[in-house]
């Protein structure tokens, strides 16, 4: 493996940490509701519909909608903005992290969200690869799946690339619910207000992203050089 990949690694799972924060700041103190991802909330959207229920449907809509848009903006970054998305994901879960702490005790639990639910999908986005594999930083199901198939192809057939790819999938789960635990702490002690603490993973992905991001910066201008010769 390159020293690129093993930045690139390194990064992915620094960044499933904040991940792992956020999800788990969302259970925590906004009864259960899960920010990071949409399945759910559809769900509920589709129960409510066919049970003729409507209260509180806008809300559900409005946390699709963000979610929605989260999407947009990604394709709409990568194809318009010049910027490295991992570095535009950086910024705008700082922003959100600020928002949600500025106005932390929201009353509708869906709306108190919504920062969330526009930037982890740009998160699930930015960092949606790493070293050849495909795994997310916002959520956990595919990555436990990979991880337990993996390791039990390692155990029968003893295939060194099935037991690097469980390593990676495992480290990936292992720092998400680091996040976890750290939101978990914080928040039994600060309630909404640990939402300040996301700082530290935040700082942390930050510092892996400057030092990933001076081998890519080397290597496009390296190439660039080389076309102008």
């Amino acid at each position: 493996m390159d020293r690129d990949q093993t930045k690139e690694k390194f990064l992915h799972h620094a960044v499933s940490i904040i991940g792992g924060f956020l999800g788990g700041y969302a259970i925590f103190n906004h009864c259960d509701l899960f920010g990071n991802a949409q399945t759910a909330n559809l769900i509920h959207i589709v129960g409510k519909i066919f049970s003729a229920d409507f209260s509180g449907l806008v809300f559900l809509l409005l946390a699709a909608a963000v979610y929605f848009a989260g999407n947009v903006f990604c394709v709409v970054a990568e194809k318009f903005i010049k910027f490295d998305l991992k570095c535009i994901s950086l910024i705008f879960t700082s922003c959100a992290v600020v928002i949600i702490g500025i106005f932390p005790n929201v009353s509708n639990h869906y709306v108190a969200l919504l920062p969330i639910l526009f930037v982890t999908p740009i998160q699930w986005n930015a960092y949606r690869t790493a070293a050849g594999y495909a795994s997310s930083t916002i959520f956990s199901t595919n990555n436990y799946r990979v991880t337990v198939m993996s390791l039990t192809r390692y155990l029968i057939d003893k295939d060194k690339k099935q037991a690097d790819q469980a390593k990676f999938f495992g480290m990936t789960l292992l720092c998400f619910h680091t996040g976890v635990a750290l939101s978990c702490v914080a928040s039994l002690f600060l309630g909404t207000e640990s939402i300040w603490f996301c700082f530290v993973p935040i700082t942390v992905s930050s510092a892996v992203y400057l030092w990933y991001s001076e081998g890519v910066l080397k290597r496009i201008a390296h190439r660039y050089i080389l076309k102008k010769a």
